[in-house]
């Protein structure tokens, strides 16, 4: 049986807020925002523009339509001191569904070489899962052999964020 390809590939544009209650990282929350056109893919086979076309068209992410991905935390549970489970709202091509990621977050950042602790930033990362069929993006889901399309889609999310104490960026908007 032949499995489907592994299409990685990263989103360049985005925006959004989080944030970190390092007392208590379950009254944290994330809203981030993608460009759902800004898709890049990372490995030399899928450069070529006709399957980012497919990718971004009306057969999977419809950006002409959706220009967005927006992504936005519902419950953070802590699991222990440094990992956790986020539930969050995950829309894609205008429909929104729940999915589960587990985190890792730091209190504190280390710089890029790990030499020394900025006071100043926090790093978090998110791995989960979901079936784009979910969000009735089905496209290639009835192919058979070696051009089948899974219906796993993972997701891995990296981010380092600078801390502040504003008080009007407590609650989520």
């Amino acid at each position: 049986m032949c499995t489907a390809d592994i299409i990685k590939g990263e989103f360049l544009n985005f925006s959004g807020q989080i944030y970190f209650d390092e007392w208590e990282p379950t009254n944290s929350w994330i809203d981030v925002t993608l460009d759902a056109s800004s898709l890049s893919l990372d490995h030399e086979f899928h450069k070529d523009e006709i399957l980012k076309d497919i990718i971004e068209g009306s057969k999977i992410l419809k950006t002409s339509l959706f220009s967005t991905i927006k992504l936005k935390s519902t419950k953070i549970e802590r699991t222990s001191i440094n990992t956790g489970i986020m539930v969050a709202d995950l829309t894609l091509v205008g429909e929104t569904h729940p999915i589960t990621l587990e985190i890792t977050f730091e209190n504190k950042m280390t710089d890029r070489y790990a030499t020394k602790i900025d006071p100043n930033k926090v790093s978090f990362s998110a791995y989960g899962t979901f079936k784009r069929s979910e969000w009735n993006v089905l496209y290639g889901l009835d192919r058979v052999g070696i051009r089948r399309m899974s219906d796993d889609v993972q997701v891995f999310i990296s981010a380092v964020a600078n801390l502040h104490n504003d008080a009007e960026d407590t609650q989520p908007k």
